[in-house]
């Protein structure tokens, strides 16, 4: 490719065009040359900016797109009929402005053959210079060594790696491969058009060379035969030379200790291990002996050969693992070789690739790439594991000038390759936090359910002691009434037969009158003692009328003998238990009595009413009174103030005398009727749980 020019009428050419695209666009200017177009932000290149410019065509890519450049910059159009253009076409250009994957362009466009010529003379460009994107889709040349070239996979172009220094250029000829054309590891110059691969973010990811044939490309210095290609040890790869290293193949023999599908082998030469990238691959036995050439290539930690071709190989029995501890894999003197390593299982989990084995040794983790087990060992298990040691990550020691590795993995050859020496013990952590648990949860259980029975416990305990002091209690009730009837109420009986002879033997009138008096008293004792002795018999558990029972009491006592009685009642009662309103009755009757044989009233005055949350009932009278203090503590054969208190203390009440010689007694009874309820509802549960 020579330099180019114009001839003379393609200027005119171009005047004509940018007419006709002034008419077809109207007062719109159109962009004239390709450095405008390219220039242009994507946001400007979508309004679809009139164009109208002449290049000469560069490349013709089968796709349905052309490459144009002149004397600015190169840039590409899309239209109809382009494919019948070839490289060194000149073309005038109308259409409108498109913003392309990575840089803008034109579309809807029209051209017109204006002659045939020169193309324009390739750049010098290094692959920093590619990579940069400023030669994209324009003419460049580049220099380097070929280290492959293979058929694409429908075989009408061809793919060639071209090394450039330590980076590899990838070619794409639009050619099918020269038969017998050896290009591997000739020095060649290729002029071809600056392309890539672009992501959606519109960024190179990968500069790319496109040749439109063969002859853009020219051979420089042709390879040197296989066999003149040196031998050298794979520890003197890549290491200082005073005259540098040249970029060409080399010779390597050794044993292979693994290979893999992927045309990955591995070698040790010596006391050294070399990884090969075998082109194409090639699966080989562990113990062969080869012979390879290749490119020599830092990767990783060490210089293994890419682009690898094998020219001799031979039989032989297969090498043993090295016996390594962690400390030996991580000062990097296996790297790339067969070791055999000891540790423990910490855990697995399947990847792409096969199954990936977490080991824990000497406080350090790393990785087991294996292919799939029949039966994964469980984590916690001794296993011997052989592979091949890989630097996965380096770090600078203190000088700043070393590197050593930090982390390292292990990839297994086959199944075989991983040993469980011993499974791990039952009592794992995870199982015994389990069974812990387990033992926290039944002691918890174990504690409530303890709780619960000792409240049960208690519950019952209550319920017994309350059946029994409620059976003592019936039962000293009965013995009470039986000695009451079979003692004073059969007194009471015999005294009144007595009474009722001497009435008959007769008796003046007032005799008279005092024996129906006395046979009057006796009858309501028996009366009193039938009831009492009822009661014991048969205690009531239901609500009763106080009302009704003080009105009993009062109507009881004869008229026109003794004291006026009376009955006061405000408002109307609540309903009372039983049992307190016969101890309300009986402290009334104590009282009236009390009144009637001591106080020598004229008046008893029972009243009753309901103060807030109070009850009050009283019993006043306005006889002689008494010394309060004197008579309270009781004499003897005189219990009454002590009867009423106790009786008082029965229910929740309190009992309170006021009285004073010469001015009356009054007796005051009060009960906290809130306190009385709940009294009534614990009987009542109380008795629920005897009969229950």
């Amino acid at each position: 490719m020579t330099a180019y020019r114009l001839p003379a009428l393609s200027w005119l050419a171009v005047l004509g065009s940018s007419l006709v695209c002034a008419m077809a666009f109207g007062v719109e200017t159109p962009l004239r040359t390709a450095l405008e177009v390219r220039s242009l932000p994507p946001e400007e290149a979508e309004k679809e900016l009139p164009v109208a410019l002449q290049g000469t065509v560069i490349f013709v890519d089968p796709r349905g797109s052309v490459l144009i450049q002149d004397k600015t910059a190169g840039t590409f159009f899309r239209g109809s009929n382009v494919l019948a253009l070839r490289v060194g076409d000149e073309v005038g250009v109308r259409g409108v402005t498109s913003p392309g994957m990575y840089m803008p362009g034109i579309q809807k466009a029209t051209y017109k053959k204006l002659g045939h010529g020169e193309t324009p003379p390739a750049a010098p460009v290094s692959y920093a210079d590619l990579l940069s994107g400023r030669y994209h889709y324009q003419l460049v040349a580049a220099e380097g060594i070929v280290q492959s070239v293979t058929p694409s996979g429908d075989g009408d172009h061809t793919i060639l790696h071209l090394a450039m220094n330590q980076d590899l250029l990838e070619v794409d000829v639009y050619a099918p491969p020269q038969e017998g054309h050896l290009l591997v590891d000739s020095r060649v110059r290729i002029e071809g058009l600056a392309a890539g691969t672009i992501n959606h973010r519109r960024q190179l990811l990968q500069p790319i060379l496109w040749l439109q044939d063969w002859s853009w490309l020219k051979v420089l210095k042709a390879a040197p035969p296989v066999q003149d290609v040196p031998t050298i040890s794979a520890s003197k790869l890549l290491a200082f030379r005073v005259v540098g290293q040249n970029g060409h193949r080399v010779r390597v023999a050794g044993t292979v200790v693994a290979a893999f599908s992927d045309g990955t082998v591995f070698i040790r030469d010596e006391a050294t291990a070399l990884g090969l990238q075998l082109h194409p691959p090639m699966l080989l036995s562990a113990g062969t002996r080869i012979e390879a050439v290749g490119f020599p290539k830092i990767q990783g930690f060490g210089a293994s050969l890419v682009n690898t071709r094998l020219i001799q190989q031979e039989p032989g029995p297969e090498p043993p693992a090295i016996e390594a501890s962690m400390t030996d894999l991580l000062n990097g003197a296996h790297d790339n070789d067969l070791v055999a390593v000891t540790a423990t299982l910490s855990g697995s989990f399947r990847a792409e690739e096969g199954l990936v084995l977490v080991l824990q040794e000497g406080g350090r983790t790393f990785r087991v790439s294996a292919p799939l087990l029949a039966q994964e060992p469980p984590a916690g298990s001794r296993v011997r594991v052989t592979g091949i040691c890989q630097v996965d990550s380096i770090k600078m020691t203190a000088s700043g000038v070393q590197s050593v590795p930090r982390t390292v993995s292990l990839r297994s050859r086959s199944a075989d390759d991983v040993e469980v020496l011993n499974s791990p013990s039952w009592w794992t952590a995870q199982r015994l936090a389990l069974v812990v648990g387990v033992l926290l949860f039944a002691m918890g259980l174990a504690g409530l359910w303890i709780t619960m029975l000792r409240r049960q416990v208690r519950r019952q305990t209550t319920a017994l002691r309350w059946r029994i002091e409620r059976e003592a209690a019936h039962d000293e009730r009965q013995r009470i009434a039986r000695e009451f009837h079979d003692t004073l109420e059969q007194g009471l009986t015999g005294l009144l037969l007595r009474l009722e002879a001497v009435q008959a033997h007769g008796v003046n009138e007032r005799g008279e009158h005092l024996l129906r008096a006395s046979r009057g008293l006796v009858s309501q004792m028996q009366v009193e003692t039938r009831s009492l002795v009822s009661e014991l018999r048969v205690p009531s558990r239901e609500n009763a009328d106080l009302v009704a029972a003080l009105q009993a009491i009062v109507d009881e006592h004869p008229l026109g003998c003794g004291p006026v009685l009376k009955l006061e009642v405000s408002g109307p009662m609540p309903p009372l238990p039983s049992r307190t309103v016969h101890h309300l009755r009986m402290i009334a009757r104590e009282g009236v009595t009390n009144a009637l044989k001591h106080a020598r009233a004229g008046c008893i005055r029972l009243s009753l009413g309901v103060e807030g949350s109070r009850l009050r009932m009283t019993i006043a009278d306005d006889g002689q009174g008494f010394d309060a203090e004197a008579l309270h503590g009781g004499q003897r054969g005189h219990f009454g103030c002590i009867g009423i208190e106790e009786r008082c203390a029965k229910f929740g009440g309190i009992a309170l005398w006021r009285s004073a010689p010469g001015q009356g007694t009054t007796l005051e009874i009060e009960l906290m009727l809130e306190r009385s309820a709940p009294a009534a509802h614990g009987q009542a549960a109380k008795q629920l749980l005897l009969h229950s």
